[in-house]
Order: structure tokens, then sequence, then C-alpha cells
């Protein structure tokens, strides 16, 4: 069964700022709540953005209860329609067993984010039963970005469109299937397998992207999920942008410098035989990174023209 879309948004409406994650650039974050301005929202920065663990010289924002509490804060907040990562980086898998999702179920309202900020998409999507959103954070606005990235943003979740159209993927199995949208970071969406807090349905079309891993682990990813028995819902899959993954290991160890022998393409082929496949599809760490609804019922086409990707009727 597919999630409930939270109600779209209009403009006039307020988006609130949390950072899940790791510390923020000030300038970015508030450069990125300005461009939500300019585009007629209003935008609250809670103050957790702002806080740093480990006594002001950690790599987090804040500890666990202070993330917790925000996003407390921002479900249960009536005046507050959107609730969007400030940025990724680590530390959102420490909040799954903390939230009170009792909370957040009783006042579903659009929440965005991506890369570390999967895991959270995916627990509250399981745990709450309606659709969350992976796409920019409050920070990829707040740097150079593609033009098409706040085009899709705005367009899905002020309900202009319903799609998404890429002409210019690889398609590695031309095809059609439906399923249920489900993916993000697959380092991160990996850690969610066999808890409370892992999205399946019994027809799934995947959709992974990755940064700063080697191609070697992202098989070894892909097994636990094929021996987990997470492969065999997928009727389709997406690979977004993989940026700086290497062939080789990077790292001091057997193989160093050397080819994995596999590429991705050879990956992929390996664990997904038979269903449509594509990669370069914009949902990862590039400037063009569209929205896409997660745990929302979707249809996939891939062909010589590209991807489409249409969300089913809210």
């Amino acid at each position: 069964m597919s999630a409930t879309f939270p109600k779209a948004l209009k403009k006039g409406d307020m988006i609130g700022l949390v950072s899940p994650s790791s510390i923020n650039d000030r300038a970015v974050i508030e450069g990125g709540a300005e461009f939500l301005r300019d585009n007629g929202y209003r935008v609250v920065i809670h103050p957790q953005n702002y806080l740093q663990n480990g006594g002001g010289k950690g790599q987090l924002a804040g500890s666990d209860a202070d993330k917790v509490a925000a996003l407390h804060d921002l479900f249960a907040d009536p005046a507050i329609d959107a609730v969007m990562s400030a940025r990724g980086g680590n530390g959102a898998l420490r909040l799954l067993d903390k939230l009170d999702y009792d909370i957040i179920r009783r006042n579903p309202k659009v929440f965005i984010g991506y890369s570390d900020t999967s895991v959270l998409l995916q627990a509250i999507t399981a745990q709450c039963g309606f659709v969350t959103y992976h796409g920019p954070s409050a920070s990829s606005f707040g740097r150079d970005f593609d033009p098409r990235t706040a085009e899709d943003f705005f367009g899905l979740l002020e309900g202009h469109t319903h799609k998404a159209t890429v002409p210019g993927v690889e398609v590695l199995t031309p095809g059609r299937a439906e399923g249920v949208l489900i993916g993000g970071n697959l380092t991160m969406i990996q850690n969610l397998i066999a808890t409370p807090y892992e999205l399946q349905a019994q027809e799934t079309i995947l959709f992974i992207e990755d940064a700063d891993e080697v191609l070697y682990r992202i098989d070894r990813m892909l097994h636990h999920f094929r021996y987990a028995g997470r492969l065999r819902a997928v009727r389709a899959v997406i690979v977004g942008d993989m940026v700086n993954v290497p062939d080789g290991e990077t790292l001091n160890g057997g193989g160093a410098g050397k080819p994995y022998g596999y590429s991705i393409q050879d990956i992929l082929r390996s664990h997904f035989p038979d269903i449509p496949a594509c990669l370069q599809f914009p949902c990862g760490h590039a400037k063009y990174l569209t929205t896409l609804p997660v745990g929302a019922r979707a249809r996939l086409t891939l062909d010589k023209n590209g991807a489409e990707l249409d969300f089913m009727p809210r």
C-alpha cells in the first residue's frame, strides 16, 4: 500500500528549517532561507540549526536531544506547513529511536531532505504513513545549483506537476514498471534493513545514489540487500548521481590502486538482470537534484527518450 500525500504547499506558507545531521555554515543556511523567501515563502530557522555538539567542538548540529526537540517543535507547530532539512552530513541515524512518531503522525506535513536525511524520510513514512520527499535541503539553495532543482521542487510540492521527465539518463534495460517509490542514499538506507524504520512494499521502484564511496562497497551493499531478501519486491531500479565513487580501493590494503574489475553497469546488471534500470538520474549529490515522493506509488517508463516517472494521483 502506498502512503498518503501531505497537504500541498502554496505561496505564503511557512517552512521550518532543522538540522538533523551535521553542523552548518550559517551563511549557506541563511542563503537558502533567503531563496525560499524570494520565492514567496515565509521561513523559520529553528535555533537548533546553529548548535554544535561536543561542547562546541563536535561535528554535529547539537545533541540528539536538541535535534529531536527541534523536529517535534516544527511538526507540532500548526503555523509550520513544511519541515526542511538544512543539510545532510551524518548523525540522523541516531535519532530514529528517540522521535515521538505520534507527534509527527498527528501533524502530517511536507518533510524534505536527502543524503543523511534519507533515514528520516523512510522512518517517518514507515512509521507515520505519509509521503516524505527526497529532494534539496535548504543549503542546496544556498550555493550554486541547477535551476531545474528549484523548478522540480516547487512544481511537485505545490502540486503543479506529478511527474519527473529526464531525457539524459543512461538506460541499461528499457521497459515499464509500477511500484511504491523507495530509496535514497544507499549507504544510509542499508542501515535500516530489518529495523522498524525500514520502508517496504510488495512492489517497489528502488532509487539509490551515493557519494564518497568506492565501487566495490556499492556492490557489497547491494549484495546485503539481496541476501536480506529486499530485492525480491523491486520492479525497477533508478540509479542517481554516483559522485566521487572511484573504481578500486583508495585506502591502504589489498588491491590498492587496482580496478575492481566490475563497472557500475556490470554491478547493476548482476543484481537487477531482468527489470527496467537506468543510471544518471538526477537524485543525488549533483547540482541538479529533482524531488521524489518517498512512499508514493509511481510508474516508470525507460526508453530511447530517457526516463519518465509518473506519480500516482494524490
